[in-house]
């Protein structure tokens, strides 16, 4: 079984994740798959991105990167075209390789992973919620925290046409109880 877990930023994917994976889940962080992604490709980052994105290491600097995409969609469509192909391939070997696997991404559905997934958790939270959660997890500043939680205020699992089974976790109670919620869908699926 593969089992996918999108939402919003700060939202509670890793409380899902996470539970999903207590259940004997093979955990897929495609966060994590993009910084590979991201180093892979790194010569045609600079090429796309300017030298701006290079640290002094060499490496892609994801700072300087999120604050030219997170304030262009052009922008934003120029990195994805050149590693979420290589991220997809990436999920893609894993699933194969492994049994049951649980694959956390933000942006699953644009991804079109979720066509890899037999459900997928849909995870929200209030946006004031999700906000104070990003002051306390990410170290980014409250303007930056804002922009990218506006940037999302539009995306909606029922925007996407899926064959997976989409099951919306409202992640506003404790701890918890969003895992309860989650283990009770995965046993009805298994």
């Amino acid at each position: 079984m593969v089992v996918g877990v999108a939402g919003k930023t700060c939202a509670g994917k890793n409380l899902v994740s996470r539970t999903i994976a207590g259940q004997g889940f093979y955990h897929v962080d495609v966060d994590q798959l993009g910084h590979i992604a991201l180093e892979n490709q790194k010569e045609k980052l600079f090429k796309t991105f300017g030298p701006g994105i290079r640290r002094h290491d060499g490496s892609v600097d994801r700072k300087a990167l999120g604050t030219i995409v997170f304030s262009s969609p052009e922008e934003k469509r120029k990195l994805e075209a050149i590693v979420h192909p290589e991220m997809v391939n990436m999920v893609e070997d894993i699933i194969e390789e492994r049994q049951n696997v649980v694959v956390d991404a933000a942006i699953l559905f644009e991804m079109k992973l979720d066509r890899l997934c037999d459900l997928v958790f849909w995870v929200e939270a209030p946006s004031i919620v999700r906000f104070f959660r990003g002051l306390k997890r990410d170290n980014v500043g409250a303007w930056a925290l804002f922009k990218r939680i506006w940037a999302q205020r539009k995306m909606n699992p029922n925007d996407f046409s899926s064959n997976a089974d989409i099951f919306t976790i409202s992640n506003i109670g404790s701890r918890k109880k969003t895992a309860d919620k989650v283990v009770k869908i995965l046993e009805k699926r298994k």
